[in-house]
């Protein structure tokens, strides 16, 4: 069980610095920018890193709980590593929409204070 609580602690820790950081930035939005052109983009940008961090964190958790568990050694989890690495690809690209959406909202805002 120590083995696992370890692999467990440092997979999650792998997602904690994002985690905060979206969080804090969501945080940030709610209460500190002002309703603007963008701001509804940023946010959603925001919420979907959130979203593809903490899948990532609970893929970690089960990839853990399954290595651990594995009674045949990896043969027995090549595939399902397989999927755990497309997954992660997947989340990869759908986190990097996210940020897209978030730095595309920013400047609206900053478009919109210019003229504005």
């Amino acid at each position: 069980m120590d083995g696992f609580l370890t692999q467990l602690l440092t997979m999650l820790g792998y997602q904690l610095p994002e985690l905060l950081a979206c969080v804090a930035g969501i945080a940030m939005l709610m209460m500190w920018a002002p309703k603007a052109p963008g701001r509804t983009l940023t946010l959603a940008g925001t919420a979907i890193m959130l979203t593809t961090t903490v899948l990532r964190g609970i893929m970690s958790v089960w990839q853990a709980w399954l290595i651990n568990n594995a009674t045949d050694g990896y043969s027995s989890l090549s595939g399902m590593l397989g999927l755990f690495s497309a997954f992660g690809m997947l989340m990869g690209v759908v986190s990097a929409a996210g940020l897209v959406m978030l730095v595309w909202g920013a400047c609206k805002a900053m478009q919109a204070a210019r003229t504005g």
